[in-house]
């Protein structure tokens, strides 16, 4: 199931964290990884910048406090430039009050506290990208579906009658000579 995230092979995280120590820390988790690529930033206006030239970035991973734009902050700017990417905010400093603003306003996937369990940050990153990748492959479903639906209704433009189905009393499909 892990290899399975992207047809890549692997999937690129960001993790953002004023803090290079705690940025580092994050990546020894990923290092034996062969499906996640770690990107890191210890600047909130360097991370939007990678995300606006990274299509392929598919979670971001933030501090709540950090100097000159905090967590949420972050995450909103980077909601706006791609509002599907799964964002996680990592923090020693929580109230209800920001939690709730992260998860309600900002739509935080998990509000993770420092000191964090390095077995549950991993897995939690796992299953945020198996998430990713049904929502992806939900709307890549849709899109086709939309796009069969369009070319049905042409087809009755041109054959007037060839969708339609006649049944029986019973259900059965009456079939016309």
């Amino acid at each position: 199931m892990e290899s399975e995230l992207t047809k890549e092979g692997f999937s690129r995280i960001l993790v953002v964290d004023d803090e290079s120590r705690v940025v580092n820390a994050v990546r020894r988790i990923f290092a034996a990884s062969s499906f996640i690529k770690v990107e890191t930033s210890t600047s909130p206006k360097e991370a939007l910048q990678i995300v606006e030239r990274s299509p392929d970035l598919r979670l971001v991973i933030s501090d709540y406090l950090m100097p000159g734009m905090d967590g949420l902050e972050l995450l909103t700017g980077l909601s706006r430039i791609r509002p599907e990417i799964i964002r996680i905010i990592l923090t020693g400093h929580a109230d209800l009050e920001t939690t709730l603003r992260a998860i309600n306003e900002v739509g935080v996937y998990k509000f993770i506290l420092k000191p964090w369990n390095n077995h549950d940050l991993y897995w939690t990153v796992v299953r945020a990208l198996e998430l990713e990748e049904a929502r992806r492959e939900n709307r890549e479903l849709k899109k086709r579906l939309e796009e069969q639906a369009q070319v049905v209704e042409r087809i009755e433009e041109l054959y007037p009658g060839i969708s339609r189905i006649d049944r029986d009393r019973d259900g059965a499909i009456i079939l016309s000579e």
